[in-house]
């Protein structure tokens, strides 16, 4: 077992909705770590009991049949993720075989969860296993999670509600009071992130009135990680598209070094897809001594296609991108649409009446300029105008988080 590996996860993973016990929790957080930058399917893992309940804190007296338990319980448990098109509603685990009289276990992801864990080209975080698993409150694993993802910006903020809802603590009548909420919770979670991981988070409170309905966490990078923790960054920064991820793995095992994805990455700069793909395969019946050797100046040489069909083939290509670009912009401008309606309509609820007065009487003043029957719902204008104010600042925000 690995536990100073990273794990990479989908943003949607770490924002979906689950609860787990913290024994549950790093057992996936262990299983998460097993998988390899380049897994395009899950593997059967095999860990001995020993060592993970060693990892869980397990009872040393009992460990195996706790184990068992834990898996067992965790085979029930359900996720909900949102997708563009719904939520998917679906469990961590696929099996758990146990091999008694060898001490082991084998344990493997439900395939559904592919997306979220393997071959992430973007919208992922990296957690270093190591430090969540130091971690020994649920809500810090959680909150790191959330905070890690937005490194980059600084801050996040999220509601109470929201955060209740990833925690899965909304059913919670204690957590009702926001100091119940902060002290066990929030300070809680805080005081070990700073402790134990390469973050040190604050957070500030912001109120509707009087009343505390939302968090900005503040985020920093410690100046001095681990050593252990700045290696593995400096190996795993270098990211590469999903072409370049493809083409390598069709070289031979041999030639499979990290080495030559820099190299295929400039190979697809000159040439298209298909055409390197097609010299790929053309170098592998060669077998030659020396095959990135052979492979470039097969690509240089067009030993395997003419000019006109690179041309054809570039175009198809271009065309495609577009194509997806094309899509990826839709698809994020409903999401935008979206969310910002659900923001539209809770920020319309909360209005003060102060505010309220404004919006009517900007509409009063557009209304005077439109037939009667063609003016829009009073409810409705206002309802737009908050959209259209939350449209431009989660697109914004989106540029951000892209860029």
């Amino acid at each position: 077992m690995n536990s100073k590996e990273l794990i990479v996860k989908h943003n949607k993973l770490i924002e979906a909705n689950y609860k787990l016990t913290l024994q549950e929790q790093k057992l996936i957080l262990v299983l998460a770590a097993a998988i390899k930058k380049d897994d395009t399917k899950f593997e059967q893992c095999i860990f001995s009991v020993t060592e993970l309940a060693d990892t869980l804190n397990l009872n040393k007296e009992a460990y195996y049949s706790e184990l068992k338990e834990i898996t067992e319980k965790l085979l029930s448990r359900v996720l909900t993720i949102n997708e563009p098109d719904g939520c998917l509603q679906i469990s961590w685990l696929s099996s758990a075989k146990y091999y008694d009289e060898l001490g082991k276990v084998e344990l493997s992801f439900a395939e559904k969860l592919k997306p979220y864990l393997l071959q992430l080209s973007n919208h992922f975080t990296k957690l270093e296993c190591k430090k969540l698993i130091s971690l020994s409150s649920i809500y810090a694993i959680r909150i790191y999670e959330l905070c890690k993802q937005y490194e980059r910006l600084k801050r996040r903020e999220i509601t109470i509600k929201e955060l209740k809802r990833i925690l899965q603590i909304e059913d919670i009548k204690s957590y009702n009071r926001y100091n119940n909420f902060k002290r066990r919770v929030l300070l809680k979670a805080q005081e070990e992130i700073n402790e134990k991981t390469d973050l040190k988070i604050d957070f500030e409170e912001l109120k509707t009135g009087r009343k505390v309905t939302a968090i900005k966490f503040i985020i920093k990078k410690k100046k001095n990680p681990p050593k252990e923790l700045r290696f593995k960054e400096n190996i795993e920064k270098q990211e590469y598209s999903p072409e370049v991820v493809e083409l390598f793995n069709l070289l031979p095992q041999e030639e499979q070094v990290e080495a030559h994805k820099k190299e295929i990455e400039a190979l697809l700069a000159e040439h298209s897809f298909r055409y390197v793909k097609a010299d790929i395969d053309y170098a592998k019946e060669f077998n030659p001594d020396n095959f990135m050797g052979f492979l470039k100046a097969s690509c240089e040489g067009g030993h395997y296609s003419s000019a006109e069909v690179e041309k054809k083939a570039k175009e198809e290509e271009l065309a495609r991108k577009k194509a997806e670009t094309e899509r990826k912009k839709r698809e994020l401008e409903e999401k935008i649409k979206k969310k910002a309606r659900e923001k539209a309509v809770e920020k319309y609820e909360k209005l003060s009446a102060e505010e309220l007065e404004q919006y009517n009487q900007e509409y009063e003043r557009v209304a005077k300029f439109v037939p009667e029957t063609m003016r829009p719902v009073k409810r409705d204008y206002i309802i737009g105008a908050l959209e259209d104010q939350f449209k431009k600042e989660i697109r914004e925000l989106a540029i951000i988080v892209d860029d």
